[in-house]
């Protein structure tokens, strides 16, 4: 039932079937030594990763630490505003003083650590470089900010203190002048 054409067609098709060779073990063979040559490469890149990460973590907890710090800022802040006489919380604004204080000495001590993580990476990659870099700068602009914030409420506290103590002892000083110029009748002795 064929004709001519048809069995033309054939006998090339047989022709290159007779050709063909399967090539799939080879295939098989090529991907396993590029992925063993990938592997080997992965492994050597592997402690620039490992440091990346660490770097990326240790920036992550000192913006945490950061925000904390400024959390901590702020109830301090509210804490001095405060111009009682009689009710002053200096217990709690000493503790929360030490308390923020500590906060900024480790947190400059978790940015220097951070600047050594950098170091180590040495990677050619300039924008890894550069992004790392900036993230480095952001944070110590943040604790200097906060460090800058906390200056300035101890600052507003002492002056506080300062007008309490006059406003004593301009309480005190006016009463031991009236208790002097009382009528002897009123005093008792």
């Amino acid at each position: 039932c064929l004709d001519h054409k048809d069995s033309r067609i054939l006998t090339c098709c047989s022709g290159i079937m007779n050709s063909v060779r399967d090539r799939t073990r080879e295939f098989h063979l090529t991907c396993q030594s590029v992925r063993e040559r990938q592997g080997l490469a992965s492994r050597q890149s592997e402690k620039p990763i490992q440091t990346r990460k660490r770097f990326s973590a240790k920036a992550a907890q000192i913006g945490k630490d950061i925000h904390r710090s400024a959390e901590k800022l702020a109830k301090l802040t509210k804490l001095a505003k405060s111009k009682s006489l009689f009710d002053d919380p200096a217990a709690e604004i000493s503790e929360l003083s030490y308390v923020i204080t500590q906060d900024i000495n480790r947190l400059n001590e978790d940015l220097e650590e951070l600047s050594s993580i950098h170091g180590l990476e040495n990677t050619p990659n300039g924008q890894s470089n550069e992004h790392a870099g900036s993230v480095k700068k952001c944070l110590q602009s943040n604790l200097k900010g906060t460090a800058e914030s906390f200056a300035a409420v101890l600052q507003m506290r002492s002056d506080n203190l300062q007008r309490q103590q006059s406003r004593r002892n301009e309480y005190t000083s006016d009463k031991s002048f009236a208790v002097a110029n009382e009528p002897s009748f009123l005093r008792a002795g």
